[in-house]
C-alpha cells in the first residue's frame, strides 16, 4: 500500500470511527438515563414496600436493585465519557489501538457490570420470595434474560463492529510492519 493510499484509508477509517463513536455514545447515554430514572423510582418503591410490609425481603430486594442500578449507571457514564471524548489527535498507532480495544466484544472494563448484575439478580430473587417464586425460577428468568442479551449483543457486534475492528487491526498491522 502506498503512503497516499494509506492516508486515504486512514482518513476514511477515522471518519467512520468518529461516526460510530458518536452513535455508541448516544446509545450509552440513553441507557444511562434509563438507569438514572429508575434509581429514584426504586428508592421510593422500596420505601413504600417496606413501610407497608415490614418485610426484610422487600428491603433487601429494593436496596440490592438500587445499588445494582447505580453500579451499572456509573459504568455506563464512564463508557459515555470514553466514547464521547475520544482523542483522535493521539499518534495514529496509539489512536488505532485504543479504537480496536473499544470495539472488541469483551473488555476488562465491562467487569464492573457483573457486580451490578449480581445485585440485580439478588434483588429480583428476594422480590420473588415475596411472590412465592422459587430461587430456581428467579435464576432461570434472570440468567436467561442476560444470556439472551449477550447473544443479541454479540450478533450486533459481529455484523456492525467486527468489520470495523478488523479494519482497525489491519491498519495497525500495516503501521507496525
Amino acid at each position: 500500500m502506498t503512503a497516499h493510499e494509506f492516508d486515504t484509508n486512514l482518513s476514511k477509517l477515522t471518519g467512520k470511527l468518529k461516526k460510530e463513536d458518536r452513535q455508541y455514545a448516544t446509545i450509552v447515554k440513553a441507557i444511562q438515563i434509563f438507569y438514572w430514572i429508575f434509581i429514584p423510582l426504586f428508592i421510593v418503591r422500596t420505601i413504600r414496600s417496606y413501610t407497608d410490609s415490614h418485610s426484610i425481603n422487600d428491603l433487601l430486594s429494593g436496596v440490592a436493585l438500587v445499588i445494582g442500578f447505580l453500579i451499572i449507571a456509573l459504568t455506563f457514564r464512564k463508557y459515555y465519557k470514553e466514547y464521547q471524548y475520544v482523542d483522535y489527535s493521539l499518534p495514529t498507532l496509539e489512536m488505532l489501538k485504543k479504537a480496536a480495544y473499544r470495539y472488541q466484544p469483551f473488555q476488562k472494563r465491562g467487569l464492573w457490570i457483573i457486580p451490578g448484575l449480581l445485585l440485580m439478580d439478588m434483588g429480583l430473587t428476594f422480590e420473588g420470595f415475596g411472590e412465592g417464586k422459587s430461587v430456581l425460577d428467579s435464576q432461570i428468568f434472570f440468567l436467561g434474560s442476560i444470556l439472551f442479551g449477550v447473544v443479541i449483543g454479540l450478533v450486533i457486534w459481529y455484523f456492525k463492529y467486527k468489520p470495523l475492528r478488523d479494519k482497525i487491526l489491519e491498519m495497525v498491522k500495516e503501521i507496525e510492519h
